[in-house]
C-alpha cells in the first residue's frame, strides 16, 4: 500500500549478542531492500545508542533515529551536543530523537521525578540549544535539580547542527501526549500500538496529541509513527516462543497501569490468566515459569508472531488501519529470534506484500 514509510528499530538490549559490526551490515541490507529509516533504543547496559547511529551514518543514505531515548539517562547539553555532532554525519538526511520515560523498568535503574514536567523541560530546552540559543537551567528547576546544573551557568552549543534534528515524542499517557503535541515534531506510538488497536484507544490518544499539536499551529506538519512489535521465523513456534517474556511483561504493565479489567478482555485475554501470571511475577518465578504461563492470546494482543505466512494477512490489515489513522510509517521492532533470518524474511516476503 502505498504511503506507508517502512522503519526498522533495532532493540539493542534484546540483540546484546550482536556485535556492532554486523548491525551494520543487516542494516544495510535491509536498506537496499527499501527500508527507509533505522530507529535504535536507548538502555543503560546495552551498547551506546548514538555510537550506534555513527556507525549508521557513516554507512547507510537513510534517515535515523533513536526510539527513544530515556529522558532521564543524559541531560539535554550532553544530548545536543550529541545529536549536533552526529547530524555532521547525516550528509542533510533527517535525525529523529524519540523523547520519553522508556519502558517501566527505568526506575529500576535511575529515580523517575516529575516525568510530564521532565519532558517538556527537556523537549523545551534541547530544542533552544540545537537553535544555537543560550540557556539557563535555572529557567527549568526539574532539570536543575535532577542534573545538578549551576543555577548561574549558561550553555550555548560552538556549532550548529548539519541536518534537521526532529523530536519524536514517546509518551502514551494523556498528559505526556499533549506535551508532546505542543512541542515536539511527531508521534511514536510505541510498542502498545497493537493493544491499543483491539481496545479502541488509539483514536483517543492521537486526538489528545493532534489536538495539542493543532494548537501549537504545526498540526498539519506532524509525523506519526506506530511501532509493530513483529516476531518472524521460518519456524512459527520458535518466533512465538521468543516474545513470550516480552508479551507477558507488557500485558501486566497494562494490567497494573490503568487498563481496566474490560480492557484486558477486549484484547481477548482471560483475566484468570493475567492474574496467575501477576501472582506468579511477584512471587519471583524463574523466565522459564514465566514464561509457561504467557498464553497465545497474550502473545497475540502485543505481537504479530510466527511464519510469513501465518503474519501476512494481519500486517495487511494492521498497515491499512494504521493508514486510515494518520500514520506516515510503520517502525518494526524485536523482528524474532534469528536476527539475520527475520530481516530477511521482512524484507523479502513481508514488505513486498504490503
Amino acid at each position: 500500500m502505498p504511503g506507508l514509510e517502512t522503519g526498522v528499530q533495532f532493540h539493542l538490549p534484546t540483540y546484546a549478542h550482536v556485535p556492532m559490526p554486523h548491525l551494520v551490515e543487516l542494516a544495510k541490507k535491509a536498506e537496499a531492500k527499501g527500508v527507509g529509516q533505522f530507529w535504535v533504543t536507548d538502555n543503560l547496559r546495552s551498547r551506546n545508542s548514538f555510537v550506534v547511529l555513527a556507525a549508521f551514518a557513516s554507512n547507510l543514505k537513510v534517515k535515523l533515529g533513536t526510539a527513544i531515548t530515556v529522558q532521564y539517562f543524559r541531560n539535554p547539553v550532553d544530548l545536543a551536543d550529541m545529536v549536533a555532532t552526529l547530524s555532521e554525519l547525516m550528509d542533510g538526511r533527517e535525525l529523529s530523537i524519540g523523547l520519553g520515560f522508556g519502558n517501566p523498568r527505568t526506575y529500576t535503574f535511575v529515580d523517575t521525578p516529575k516525568p510530564i514536567s521532565f519532558l517538556r523541560e527537556t523537549s523545551q530546552s534541547l530544542r533552544r540549544l540545537l537553535n544555537g540559543e543560550e540557556v539557563c537551567f535555572a529557567d527549568y528547576p526539574n532539570l536543575l535539580e535532577y542534573f545538578n546544573f549551576n543555577p548561574k551557568g549558561l550553555f550555548k552549543l560552538n556549532f550548529a547542527p548539519k541536518t534537521p534534528i526532529l523530536q519524536y515524542c514517546g509518551a502514551n499517557g494523556p498528559l505526556g501526549l499533549e506535551v508532546g503535541g505542543r512541542n515536539m515534531d511527531g508521534l511514536i506510538f510505541g510498542g502498545h500500538y497493537m493493544a491499543a488497536l483491539r481496545t479502541g484507544r488509539v483514536p483517543e490518544q492521537l486526538q489528545i496529541f493532534n489536538d495539542a499539536a493543532n494548537d501549537s499551529g504545526v498540526g498539519e506538519g506532524v509525523t506519526r509513527v506506530a511501532e509493530i512489535k513483529l516476531s518472524l521465523s521460518k519456524d512459527g513456534q520458535a518466533a512465538r516462543d521468543f516474545v513470550k517474556e516480552s508479551s507477558g511483561n507488557r500485558i501486566l504493565n497494562m494490567y497494573r497501569r490503568g487498563y481496566s479489567h474490560e480492557d484486558i478482555q477486549r484484547l481477548g485475554v482471560d483475566l484468570e490468566d493475567v492474574d496467575q501470571l501477576d501472582q506468579a511475577e511477584k512471587a519471583g518465578v524463574s523466565s522459564v515459569e514465566f514464561d509457561d504461563l504467557v498464553t497465545d492470546d497474550m502473545i497475540d494482543a502485543i505481537f504479530i508472531a510466527g511464519t510469513p505466512g501465518d503474519c501476512l494477512e494481519r500486517m495487511i490489515e494492521v498497515q491499512s488501519t494504521a493508514q486510515s489513522q494518520g500514520f506516515h510509517q510503520l517502525m518494526y521492532s524485536e523482528l524474532g529470534p534469528d536476527i539475520d533470518e527475520a530481516i530477511e524474511l521482512l524484507c523479502d516476503e513481508i514488505i513486498p506484500a504490503l
